[in-house]
């Protein structure tokens, strides 16, 4: 495979990898192309008790991932930091240099065309999620630095930076149909992709459902069980563009043939 036209999504918590990027991971792997997933805690919080046996989340990824089918996987060493953001081994007490630096290397192995991730909010404000945010749009330009953590492989410049959001005309349909409070979002005109996955939509929902042990706490994940709903919010994924260090002229990655191809 031509690793200058893959996709890297990364993501802080298993399950993140199916809700907001499994139809587009999906796609590209339909279409022959490339994927990874790089997963930067495994789930397990740093502070009190989980709500699953030690592993359990690992595991159900493994499942995911191998249900949508992607590639090559990753799994940073980090735990999850909770709402309060913070915990020993946590991913938002690690020194950010390091999450950049693993990153880094990750993304200098695969060599992706483009790197997927959140919004400036991380969809609705997780701490890790935010974390991930600003670690990936360091690590995408560091990568490209053969002068930067020049141990992590030789220098790769990602072509683009595609940031998974929520536009405000969905949290507004969504208020309508009983939402208690509105969700951080996007302005419609800044998003710059709404990717129809209806195609790939039970794939991507049965890799949802893999985290069996979120809808067994009762994750807010388990609204999607209602179909109409789950078409509503899982069957298009919405991306903000920010072009990466390796853009130039016209080449521009799109995600998946439902756009116009890289040429």
């Amino acid at each position: 495979m031509d690793r200058s036209r893959g996709l890297m999504a990364v993501h802080a918590h298993p399950d993140d990898e199916s809700l907001w990027t499994g139809g587009v991971l999906a796609q590209h792997v339909a279409e022959g192309r490339p994927t990874a997933v790089i997963t930067c805690t495994n789930g397990e919080p740093a502070e009190g008790e989980g709500f699953a046996a030690p592993g359990t989340r690992v595991k159900e990824l493994a499942q995911a991932i191998g249900l949508l089918g992607v590639a090559e996987s990753g799994l940073l060493r980090y735990r999850d930091s909770g709402h309060q953001g913070r915990g020993p081994g946590s991913l938002c007490d690690a020194p950010f240099d390091d999450l950049v630096g693993d990153l880094v290397a990750r993304i200098r192995s695969f060599r992706p065309a483009a790197v997927a991730s959140y919004d400036a909010y991380g969809m609705y404000g997780h701490p890790d999620h935010i974390r991930v945010h600003r670690a990936v749009l360091v690590a995408v330009e560091a990568a490209a630095r053969p002068q930067l953590w020049p141990q992590a492989g030789a220098a790769w410049a990602v072509d683009s930076l595609w940031l998974a959001t929520v536009p405000d005309s969905m949290v507004q349909r969504l208020l309508t149909l009983g939402l208690e409070s509105a969700i951080p979002s996007t302005p419609d005109a800044q998003v710059s992709v709404a990717l129809d996955v209806r195609p790939w939509l039970d794939l991507k929902w049965e890799a949802v459902r893999a985290h069996a042990s979120e809808f067994a706490r009762g994750s807010r994940i388990a609204a999607f069980e209602e179909p109409r709903l789950r078409e509503l919010c899982l069957g298009r994924e919405w991306f903000i563009h920010r072009p990466g260090p390796g853009a130039s002229g016209g080449r521009r990655w799109t995600p998946g043939a439902l756009l116009a191809d890289l040429t």
